[in-house]
């Protein structure tokens, strides 16, 4: 019953996320697509995501652990990363939408694992800062009614490294952005983190991120509401 309850409650969320505004998606090369349980925006030029949305709700923390799966191309996307692209490399395949955050719905969890999904992270943030800046962000959403977030990729830096056969771009930096309601009260919070050797995250208001990545977030809010959203730089605990 309660795995039921959780399969309908993910697979009626795919459109919430833009409930309070999402970035546009209409540069040249950028494409949009609507999965299960979360959207994204994919630069086919990058063949990274330029940014992903999804709503998160406390419920969908006492889902079973997730399986791993391997990684594979997306079919939705003709300029796809591949499996070749990562070989040999010296990175990981680094979600943008986690999969343990999907583990109620296999269709969603399959999804998360479409190379559309992630980015070339060095092993030792994939495997450390990233996931704890993960789990902080879940940690969050046990408190919170729900959580809209927001990840995507900085490519703000002089030099831009590339892999495999299809030069898949390699970015300088992540992102992270979470919007938490509970009740009336709304909480933002944003980190970024560099795509370099010994890097952690670094805390910054939601502006930020903005005006690095050159978006819009959270555009369908109230324009006083949402400055103070944006302005505030808050920890994540």
């Amino acid at each position: 019953m309660v795995t039921a309850i959780l399969l309908y409650a993910i697979q009626t969320l795919s459109a919430q996320p833009g409930r309070f505004g999402l970035p546009a998606c209409d540069a040249p090369g950028q494409q949009l697509a609507t999965r299960t349980a979360f959207t994204i925006c994919h630069s086919n030029t990058h063949r990274v995501p330029v940014w992903t949305a999804y709503q998160f709700t406390p419920e969908m923390l006492t889902a079973p652990s997730a399986p791993r799966r391997h990684f594979r191309r997306d079919p939705e996307f003709h300029a796809s990363a591949s499996e070749a692209d990562y070989k040999g490399s010296g990175f990981h395949r680094s979600h943008m939408v986690p999969a343990l955050d999907l583990a109620a719905s296999p269709v969603a969890l399959r999804e998360s694992y479409y190379l559309s999904n992630a980015i070339p992270q060095l092993p030792e943030l994939n495997m450390s800062e990233w996931r704890k800046i993960e789990n902080d962000i879940r940690k969050l959403a046990a408190h919170s009614d729900f959580l809209i977030i927001l990840t995507g990729t900085l490519f703000d830096c002089d030099n831009i490294q590339h892999i495999g056969p299809n030069q898949v771009s390699v970015p300088c930096a992540a992102y992270k952005i979470a919007l938490a309601l509970r009740g009336e009260t709304k909480s933002a919070y944003a980190v970024i983190l560099a795509n370099r050797p010994a890097a952690t995250r670094q805390t910054v208001s939601i502006r930020e991120v903005e005006n690095r990545a050159g978006l819009d977030f959270l555009s369908a809010l109230p324009t006083l509401e949402q400055d103070t959203l944006e302005s505030t730089t808050t920890a994540l605990r």
